[in-house]
């Protein structure tokens, strides 16, 4: 029993006929944590007890005929941002008490536990979720499960080395600036940045209307299930939507035949490896071979770099609020710069940049007008080594400046997933990135189970 191996589908069915047993499913994810997690750094608490006896409820129910669904026993972490009462919520930071247990579990995280989802952990992120790496000083690195001197990406890195390595099959992540898809991206797994709001973001995330709630999955079909109980909107979500009935999973292999898809190498101005550029390309390829018609694009969103920042840095401004001064030193470095920019930022800044992000939007939405999807590379390069928040610091000041293809999509809030698409020549995954219209993710999911189909993720041995 490899719980690398594990999906959604398998599990439901081994369920189903008695073969495998939700408590042994959760034992071997347990074990897997056990064997690699010591060096991968992807968790920063997991929970045998309670995950083991919810297995146990799990396993009574499918034995009794009356399980919950298809989540009912599947294993499941949540990223430490968000709440899930009677566990601790470190964000990363070295200023909150690890003995402060959560009193309520948010939404998101509660939806999963009522599809009988079984969590077993939390998993690392960088303080408070700042960057697109996984590192903190509370937990240190978090390493990339392909190669432990590389970064994980981040900032939901401990979800994706779990999805990678069998620690844990549904994960969520959170995405302010591509924390979602960079991470997915560097380890080789699905990720997917839903549409604003449509998963309930509560507590409210510090970085606003960039940010989103969503899954890091191995499969398409993960992601899938995982979002048939997360896309529900509750009365606590400050960003309310309408609820959807619609099956995530009924037309999810229907294929792209006949769909108008563009395609942007560059997004205007990214240098991209050459590697990952006939990687994007042939994935252009199999779409095509599919069934739809592709169509390369000259969309420029070169002018959202400093807007982003802008936005990003005001948010994230407030994160240290209430700290004492002399304490900030304990903090990332990186982070402390952050908050003293954005705590000078003006009001007229701010709207400045946000008149850029509106147009952005726009500039998309005219876009999906004529085409259904818009693909482009993931991220302009393959992981890089731990201890920098930069690639080439001799080229960029920012950890934005290695990932042009992201955070467009988190100010124009629409649906952008991370699909698979090889090994490079270093043997770390590559990436193609697909972006549908606002509410349209479910074709977003279905044309990216058309190229996993196509091209069948990588799969760590």
């Amino acid at each position: 029993m490899d719980a690398r191996e594990f999906t959604v589908d398998s599990l439901s069915t081994a369920y189903a006929e008695g073969s495998l047993s939700p408590v042994e499913a959760i034992q071997a994810c347990l074990d897997r944590i056990d064997e690699a997690d010591a060096e991968l750094n992807g968790f920063v608490m997991v929970d045998p007890e309670r995950a083991l006896g919810a297995a146990h409820e799990s396993e009574s129910r499918w034995r009794s005929g009356t399980s919950r669904g298809p989540l009912d026993g599947v294993p499941a972490s949540i990223k430490d941002l968000v709440l899930v009462e009677g566990w601790p919520t470190l964000k990363g930071s070295p200023h909150l008490d690890p003995n402060e247990l959560a009193t309520e579990t948010a939404p998101v995280a509660q939806t999963l536990i009522d599809a009988g989802a079984v969590l077993v952990g939390k998993t690392t992120t960088p303080e408070s979720g700042w960057k697109g790496l996984t590192d903190s000083p509370l937990s240190g690195y978090t390493r990339n499960p392909w190669d432990p001197s590389k970064t994980s990406g981040g900032s939901s890195g401990g979800a994706a080395v779990a999805a990678a390595t069998g620690m844990a099959v549904l994960n969520l992540g959170t995405d302010g600036g591509g924390s979602i898809r960079m991470p997915a991206g560097f380890c080789g797994v699905f990720g997917i940045k839903p549409t604003h709001a449509l998963i309930p973001m509560y507590p409210p995330g510090v970085s606003g209307l960039l940010s989103h709630l969503g899954p890091l999955t191995p499969t398409v079909r993960d992601s899938a299930y995982m979002m048939s109980a997360m896309a529900t909107p509750s009365p606590l979500d400050i960003y309310p939507t309408q609820p959807n009935s619609a099956s995530w999973i009924d037309d999810i292999d229907d294929g792209v035949k006949g769909m108008r898809i563009a395609f942007s190498p560059d997004f205007g101005h990214a240098q991209v490896d050459p590697e990952i550029a006939a990687a994007t390309q042939r994935s252009v390829d199999a779409l095509v071979s599919l069934g739809a018609t592709v169509e390369e694009v000259a969309i420029d969103f070169s002018d959202c770099r400093d807007a982003f920042l802008t936005l990003w840095d005001a948010a994230i401004g407030r994160t240290l609020n209430g700290v004492p001064a002399e304490r900030w030193k304990l903090s990332d470095p990186g982070l402390v710069a952050t908050c003293e920019r954005g705590q000078v930022i003006t009001a007229q800044q701010f709207l400045d940049a946000d008149a850029v992000r509106a147009q952005a939007t726009l500039k998309l939405s005219r876009l999906l007008t004529t085409y259904d999807i818009l693909i482009s590379p993931q991220l302009p390069l393959t992981a890089f080594p731990i201890g920098s928040d930069v690639a080439d610091p001799s080229t960029q000041s920012h950890w934005v400046d290695w990932t042009p293809f992201t955070y467009p999509i988190n100010m124009t809030r629409h649906p952008a997933a991370t699909v698979p698409n090889g090994l490079a020549s270093n043997g770390l995954p590559m990436a193609a990135q697909l972006v549908g219209r606002h509410f349209d993710d479910r074709l977003v999911l279905r044309v990216a189970r058309a190229l996993e189909l196509a091209q069948p993720f990588p799969r760590l041995s």
